[in-house]
């Protein structure tokens, strides 16, 4: 009898426990106001607890995704430097293929030859800096040139032919000081001589003592009778000009109109000097 009796409060209970659960569902369910507040302030008496397992645990957490990642970070940190340095190399080839561009437009329309025939070429070694004294170029006898024709770019006179073979020539730069050049200073009738320091920048020129020039005046070939180069190659302009005291001549000191240095291209002025 007293079995009988448990067993039929335990079905009540688990009957009441249903109902309760059934009728809490439908409450949570109809937006039960009081059940809202009740879960509100449980899920806020718990949230600094979920705050401190957070922040306890995200050390660890970042440590780990850190270890068990590090191999895919360093492999794309590798090919973002690997396309920087590509990026890198496109922006170069740019600029070097604009500054032959602009060195070959210089060579495509040199006035101050007038008439003469020349020959474009290209620089294929030496002038990397302002200390080299000769370049090699592209054009040889084959494209008419002759050893000591002028070279130029479009600012100015560079050198001339040393060496010639059949698609191949040396140039002495006139900044090596290996060789002279004739001048006339441009609206006047003062003729001098120039020669390169070896430097690269400047070159050193004499005229008479009793000449006057100006630091600014530009320098020209002269093309007198007997001069390795035509008429009117223009050379530099005056950046000094020394006082002559106690000497036969007045010394210049000649800034270079035409770099010497990074050349591209060059243009050789198939002129020989006539013969006397």
């Amino acid at each position: 009898m007293a079995v009988s009796r448990r067993t039929g409060r335990s079905r009540l209970t688990l009957l009441l426990l249903i109902l309760t659960s059934i009728t809490l569902l439908t409450l949570d369910f109809r937006g039960f106001e009081p059940l809202d507040r009740a879960r509100s302030a449980v899920l806020s008496a718990f949230e600094p607890v979920g705050s401190f397992a957070s922040d306890t645990f995200e050390p660890v957490r970042n440590a780990w995704n850190g270890a068990f990642s590090y191999d895919e970070l360093a492999k794309e940190n590798e090919e973002l430097r690997q396309r920087v340095d590509e990026l890198e190399g496109q922006i170069t080839s740019g600029e070097v293929a604009k500054q032959s561009l602009r060195q070959l437009l210089e060579q495509a329309d040199i006035q101050f030859v007038g008439d003469l025939p020349t020959a474009r070429a290209r620089v294929i070694s030496g002038a990397v800096s302002n200390f080299d004294r000769t370049i090699e170029i592209d054009r040889g006898e084959n494209a008419g040139v002759r050893r000591g024709m002028p070279v130029v770019t479009g600012q100015g006179l560079i050198g001339r032919v040393v060496r010639v073979s059949g698609d191949r020539a040396v140039v002495d730069l006139l900044s090596g000081g290996n060789f002279s050049v004739g001048f006339s200073v441009v609206g006047t009738n003062v003729l001098g001589v120039a020669r390169g320091r070896g430097d690269g920048t400047r070159l050193s020129a004499t005229v008479d003592v009793d000449r006057v020039v100006l630091p600014g005046q530009i320098l020209v070939t002269s093309g007198v009778a007997g001069s390795t180069f035509p008429q009117g190659i223009p050379i530099g302009t005056v950046a000094e000009v020394g006082d002559g005291k106690g000497s036969l001549q007045r010394e210049l000191a000649v800034d270079m109109l035409a770099r010497q240095s990074d050349l591209s291209f060059v243009t050789v002025v198939l002129w020989e000097p006539t013969q006397p």
